[in-house]
Formats: C-alpha cells, sequence, structure tokens
C-alpha cells in the first residue's frame, strides 16, 4: 500500500511539532498543530501552499516569538494567515511585516505573485472564525489542499476551534 500524501508532507516537520488531521474530504486535508513556544513550530506541509489559522490562546509569545513563526509559515508557503483569539492583530501584523521585509524592493509582479492574505477577526467566536477560515481563504488562483489550524497555547477554546473548523470541513452549515 503507498503512502499518504500528507504523510509524505509530514517528513520535515520536527520531532516537537505533533501533527493531527482534523478533517480529510475530497483531497482536502485540515490539519491542526498546538505549539507552547515559537521554537516548537515546524510547519507540516511541504511544497504546497496553504491558509493557516492561528488561534493563540494565551497571548503569551513575545513580538520576536510571533515574527519567528510568522517567517516559518511564509517559508512554507502559507499563502493566508487567519487571525484569532489573544493577541490576533499582532499576530496579523508580524505575518505583514515579514512579507513587507520580504519583498519590499521587489518588482511589483513579483510580490504580486508571492502575495499572502491575512485577517485579524478580534472578538469573534472560534464557530465564527473557522467558517470564514474554511469558507472564505481561497482567493485569485488560490483552491487550496491543504488548511493548518495553528494552536498558540491552550485553553478551553481549543476544542471548540478544532470541532468548529471539523464541522465546516466536512460541509456543515453556520449557526
Amino acid at each position: 500500500m503507498g503512502e499518504s500524501p500528507l504523510a509524505a508532507e509530514r517528513q520535515d516537520v520536527r520531532p516537537t511539532t505533533r501533527m493531527n488531521v482534523l478533517a480529510e474530504r475530497g483531497g482536502v486535508i485540515f490539519a491542526v498543530v498546538t505549539i507552547q513556544e515559537a521554537a516548537d513550530f515546524a510547519p507540516p506541509f511541504r511544497g504546497v501552499a496553504f491558509p493557516c489559522l492561528i488561534w493563540d490562546h494565551q497571548g503569551i509569545l513575545a513580538d520576536a516569538e510571533r515574527a519567528a513563526v510568522a517567517a516559518a509559515l511564509l517559508d512554507a508557503d502559507c499563502r493566508y494567515a487567519v487571525c484569532g483569539g489573544e493577541e490576533c492583530e499582532a499576530w496579523h501584523d508580524a505575518v505583514d511585516q515579514e512579507f513587507v521585509a520580504r519583498h519590499l524592493d521587489d518588482r511589483d509582479e513579483v510580490g504580486d505573485s508571492a502575495h499572502v492574505m491575512t485577517s485579524w477577526h478580534e472578538g469573534e467566536t472560534p464557530d465564527d472564525v473557522a467558517f470564514f477560515f474554511v469558507r472564505n481563504t481561497n482567493f485569485d488562483q488560490h483552491d487550496f489542499k491543504r488548511f493548518l489550524v495553528l494552536h498558540v497555547g491552550t485553553s478551553p477554546a481549543t476544542g471548540q476551534v478544532d470541532s468548529a473548523v471539523r464541522k465546516y470541513a466536512l460541509g456543515g452549515e453556520a449557526a
């Protein structure tokens, strides 16, 4: 029996990064990773563009740590960062600032081809953010087949985020 596509993509995942599959439908995979600090993070996908839902549960990472995670996401070809929970605007800004630093001197067509979308969802429920993440992150020519939920820390909202993403990934409707 052959290796699954996700297993092949996971070869670069650091041993401290534990990835689980939340849902799979029609070849589209929704994965989840939980980290406690920036050094724990290694993206679970290789060679494929993806959107990421960053849910910060505790707001404990410093600006430099958020910047390191943002850099790792962009290195892995994250093309949309949806930020929710604590410090969600700071996560949004970290991804935007990393993108601008990388492409400030590029010609317009180079920056446009590498474009990364970002949004933050301050005060929104896990269900609302999950709906946006699953249903609204394909843009331009992007039809993503891999989606990453990145939990930064944990809280009671961890299960709520995961359940909501799973619901919408499997075709559930908004409440």
